[in-house]
């Protein structure tokens, strides 16, 4: 990783983006009164805000590595890989953030004991946990290497750091705290990719010189290891996961209505459709700003070179905290999603039936905090191991237990003739066949010794995962048809799938006014907040680019912070 030199105008965004987001957590802390205002928001996020909280859910500080490294190598492929995200949030608001908001749900795995049965319910909390955890160390540990490289200290001192943030406050503000602070990181990301494109094209002369210095091959869709056999399999999985991955889900029913539901994921779906070639066509200008980059550095850190070639000092920390916060969006969701899971559904629905609202929330804070030392552990070990291998085994794992995990849960939302042993033996074929897979894979692979290639692996990835998917879906369709329901199961799915016909009433969606007031106030005060940031950090800075820039939007986003009624009537009033 590239070492950072970082100066006084990037330590006052760091570290006042460090302490704007503990704000939150503690302004948050209060309002934290029961289980779904903690898991939940009270239902009562506004939809634009989930929105972007399910946009930024998808962001780490590893999407930023691998797909720069991506559009590096290969071009606009990275983009279409990316641009999977947008049928995958059109689906959730075409089918599924209708059935998630009326299933009443707080965690999204308690309906399933409504559904099925305790056993099922139990079976799809524990199985998701692990891989999830160690997901969020890895994201955690690559922000820390940034975060590391650009202030100079240790990698164990920077896993705790990002660690210790994110724990604190999604233990103290819950989910309102987590979508609140995603704002504050959307802001932050917005900020760094529209600030490196102009700056990209700028370097290469102008539009017109951009496009001629880039090779036309960089802008196909298709390049690489990254067949059409591959994308289309990537598509699946990422459709499946925008809709059933737990941090994702919890934005569908999070909000007041199912029309909240479905305006929030349109919404994210636009925002990466624009935000991803943005984000990632200066990795793949990058061959022609920096010719010799290939010959002298890992590809993986193209992205970091570019922010030190082409941003002025004082500019670099917002990028540094964008890096950041990605991370932060992702993992804080998970944090909240999985701690809702083991409280409402081992902790009160094993251990303590009786327990008071209050002691849910202490329970799930509690949890909360446990889960994120876990991850901060795993991430410490995995500094102090071989990265690269853990990496592609993360990566080849989340193939094999994907489908198996979230396809079961999505089709108990869709299908009426789906039963528990229908779900099981998804979930069984599902995991079977994934494990044959990827053993058969790696067998094979190392039969051919020299001759396997990367296109070769990643063209069987792509039929592995077609496999895994037939597999968990002939085993619900066959564990449905040939095994037997009981007539209380039936009656438990007609009452399910009754609720899920019902629209949620107007007193059910209902947003009390303090809550809009409150979660109004907090993001005017963090748009506030960060205006200050960057015209403090524009003052100090030494260099005239720096100086001007941070120092115009600093004062946009000052007046983004005025409520706009106030705004009409100051205007008026100078007019």
């Amino acid at each position: 990783m590239t070492t950072m030199q970082l100066g006084r105008p990037d330590y006052v965004i760091i570290f006042g983006y460090f302490a704007l987001v503990l704000m939150i957590g503690f302004y948050f802390r209060r309002q934290q009164k029961t289980a779904g205002d903690f898991f939940a928001g009270g239902h009562q996020v506004p939809w634009w805000l989930a929105g972007i909280s399910h946009y930024m859910s998808g962001f780490s500080a590893f999407t930023f590595v691998v797909y720069s490294e991506i559009a590096y190598r290969y071009g606009g492929v990275a983009i279409v890989l990316f641009w999977t995200s947008v049928p995958a949030c059109i689906l959730g608001g075409r089918v599924f953030a209708t059935r998630w908001r009326r299933a009443r749900v707080i965690t999204p795995i308690e309906f399933l004991e409504q559904r099925c049965n305790l056993f099922v319910r139990q079976l799809f909390a524990w199985s998701a946990v692990p891989a999830k955890v160690f997901e969020d160390a890895l994201k955690i540990f690559t922000t820390a290497l940034f975060l590391s490289a650009g202030m100079g200290i240790g990698i164990k001192t920077s896993i705790l750091a990002c660690g210790a943030i994110v724990i604190v406050y999604s233990v103290l503000g819950g989910l309102l705290a987590l979508v609140v602070t995603d704002y504050l990181q959307f802001l932050m990301k917005a900020l760094a990719i529209l600030l490196l494109l102009p700056l990209a094209v700028w370097r290469l002369g102008g539009v017109r010189s951009t496009w001629h210095a880039v090779p036309p091959q960089l802008f196909q869709a298709h390049g690489g290891p990254y067949g059409w056999i591959y994308i289309l399999s990537y598509l699946l999985i990422v459709g499946i996961s925008y809709n059933g991955s737990w941090s994702f889900a919890q934005k569908y029913y999070s909000v007041p209505d199912e029309r909240s539901g479905r305006k929030a994921a349109y919404l994210a779906a636009f925002l990466n459709f624009i935000g991803t070639p943005i984000m990632l066509l200066p990795a793949i200008m990058a061959r022609s700003i920096m010719p010799n980059f290939a010959a002298l550095q890992k590809p993986q850190d193209v992205y970091v070179h570019l922010i030190f070639d082409l941003l002025p000092a004082g500019m670099i920390g917002i990028i540094v905290a964008a890096l950041f916060s990605a991370t932060m969006a992702t993992v804080s969701a998970d944090l909240n999603a999985i701690a809702g899971v083991l409280t409402k559904d081992f902790y009160q629905r094993i251990l303590r039936p009786e327990a008071t609202e209050r002691s849910l929330v202490t329970a799930g804070r509690a949890l909360t905090l446990a889960l994120g030392l876990c991850i901060i552990g795993i991430s410490i070990w995995l500094g102090q191991a071989s990265r690269g291998s853990l990496f592609q085994i993360m990566v080849t794992a989340f193939g094999v237990l994907l489908a198996p995990t979230l396809l079961p849960l999505l089709a108990t939302l869709l299908f009426r003739r789906l039963s528990s042993s229908g779900v099981v033996c998804g979930f069984i074929c599902g995991m079977g066949c994934g494990i044959l897979t990827l053993t058969t894979k790696t067998l094979y692979l190392a039969h051919l010794g020299a001759a396997a290639t990367q296109t070769l692996d990643y063209v069987l990835e792509g039929y592995s995962i077609y496999l895994n998917i037939t597999a968990t879906c002939l085993g619900m369709i066959l564990g449905s048809r040939f095994i037997a329901t009981s007539p209380d199961e039936q009656a438990r799915t007609a009452t399910f799938f009754h609720r899920l016909d019902t629209p949620i009433t107007p007193e059910e969606g209902h947003v009390s006014r303090t809550q809009s007031d409150s979660s109004s106030f907090i993001i005017r005060l963090s748009t506030l907040a960060v205006g200050i940031l960057l015209i403090v950090s524009g003052v100090i800075a030494s260099a005239p680019a720096a100086h001007w820039i941070d120092i115009s939007i600093g004062a946009i986003l000052l007046v983004f912070s005025i409520p706009l009624r106030r705004l009409v009537g100051f205007c008026s009033a100078a007019a």
